[in-house]
């Protein structure tokens, strides 16, 4: 039986990860529209989200030692962050079953032969344990002292 070669099989996983990761990536569309947020049955636009964000300022450029317009200054820009993230939608394009049973076997299959090396066991090469060559080192120390 012909040993396997951990080197090479985790560059085979890895070609394999990357090619279906780009295979998979290249058929997907990302577009953004207006940005907004829309809280329940409530559409906030954009213009009115970043008003808490600019009341914010406002108010650390008036009171720099404030806790609370930090607050608002943060709570500001996780809003507008939030609204810029709802508004982007992924579209994947068409492709026939063939090509996603191919790119998920490239996907998967490369994780696996990577994470398989990775996640391996280290074989016993029968050498110390680093406790064991410490303590070697500790009484050559020693007796190389004594030698003096």
């Amino acid at each position: 039986m012909k040993k396997r070669n951990p080197l090479i099989q985790f560059i085979i996983g890895l070609v394999m990860l990357t090619a279906g990761g780009y295979w998979f990536m290249s058929s997907v569309t990302v577009t953004t529209g207006f940005y907004g947020l829309r809280l329940g049955n409530m559409q906030i636009s954009g213009g009115l989200v970043v008003v808490p964000f600019i009341a914010g300022i406002i108010w650390l450029f008036l009171n720099i030692g404030s806790i609370g317009a930090k607050i608002l200054t943060c709570l500001g820009l996780v809003i507008i962050l939030a609204s810029v993230i709802m508004s982007t939608q992924f579209v994947f394009r068409s492709r026939t079953l063939y090509e996603y049973l191919i790119i998920l076997a490239l996907i998967f299959g490369g994780a696996a032969l990577s994470l398989q090396v990775l996640l391996a066991k280290p074989k016993d090469t029968g050498s110390k344990s680093p406790r064991e060559e410490y303590e070697e080192l500790e009484n050559e120390l020693d007796r190389l002292r004594k030698g003096k």
